[in-house]
């Protein structure tokens, strides 16, 4: 509890003290389940746990209508990005044009606003202005969250598995802490293009991801993947959210050079799961052996099925 403590004490910091305190004055019980915090401008403060959404009052209830709730202003918008961007925003163009950022602590900062799009023919996103929404989303570190799939799955040997679910079903916390246990026993390569899994600081990582895993923090999944088995060695890769025909292409020639992969998709179940194009190839190629799914909820970052493919 000490850490997930921590981590809502992280997102806490990007607050002004006005929504800081709002969110504060939420009993502790159900503080420490809150998934995201929402910050949309000119409109009511709010929060999600197990994936419902709840508006905040001053004084920190939680209502289902948005009544005499805290209303979100400029300020408290602009405080949240600056903060979030450590007040240099031309260092992080990346991360503006991906529209999110990892913070301190792990959290993910995700915002919207009005796009500033390139003048060549691609019309790429260049920058974002006028900020209207914010969204944090709270990381967890679940140690144990996957003994079970761990236990099912690789009790015997190591095998390709994908994990889907839809969003906030607890992929990432399920797949950092299966990097845990798998490291324990095996070379692992991490993927952590959004330093999520990880939460490595100064090369080192702030999450426990085992002894035998080499963390890849900010490169993209296939110059990632591909150096990885290159100079990693690695007898598995773990990598979330794999969906592009780049992540295809890296992943078979992870597969190819005798690698096995764990990864994630978003997904409902295991019939949405095998129309994802990517996946569908994978396993096509029997790169994937098992899948599993999570449930939603208050059950989240619980195994809902496992099968084998």
């Amino acid at each position: 509890m000490q850490g997930e403590k921590s981590k809502l004490c992280y997102a806490l910091r990007l607050l002004t003290p006005r929504i800081a305190s709002a969110v504060m004055g939420i009993p502790e019980a159900e503080r420490q389940r809150i998934n995201e915090i929402r910050l949309r401008l000119s409109r009511p403060l709010s929060c999600t746990l197990f994936s419902k959404e709840y508006f905040i009052t001053q004084t920190g209830l939680l209502k289902s209508a948005p009544e005499n709730s805290v209303t979100v202003t400029a300020g408290d918008i602009a405080y949240t990005y600056d903060t979030a961007f450590e007040s240099s925003l031309h260092s992080y163009h990346k991360e503006i044009t991906q529209g999110y950022i990892t913070t301190e602590g792990c959290n993910r900062v995700g915002f919207c606003g009005t796009a500033v799009l390139s003048n060549d023919r691609q019309a790429r996103v260049e920058n974002v202005k006028h900020i209207s929404s914010v969204n944090i989303r709270i990381a967890r570190e679940v140690i144990g969250c996957a003994d079970m799939l761990y236990k099912r799955v690789f009790s015997e040997e190591t095998v390709g598995l994908i994990i889907g679910g839809p969003p906030s079903s607890g992929k990432t916390t399920v797949l950092r802490d299966l990097c845990r246990l798998c490291s324990s026993s095996y070379r692992v390569s991490l993927i952590d293009e959004r330093n999520e899994l990880s939460n490595t600081i100064n090369g080192v990582p702030g999450n426990d991801i085992g002894s035998r895993c080499d963390a890849f923090c900010g490169y993209s999944k296939y110059d990632a993947i591909m150096t990885a088995v290159k100079v990693m060695t690695p007898q598995i890769i773990i990598c979330d959210e794999i969906g592009t025909d780049d992540d295809l292409r890296a992943l078979r020639y992870a597969v190819n050079s005798g690698v096995q992969l764990i990864a994630t998709t978003h997904c409902n179940d295991i019939a949405e799961l095998k129309k994802r194009p990517v996946v569908s190839k994978l396993i096509k190629d029997k790169s994937f052996e098992m899948a599993a799914i999570l449930n939603t909820g208050a059950a989240c970052g619980t195994v809902k099925s496992i099968c084998r493919l």
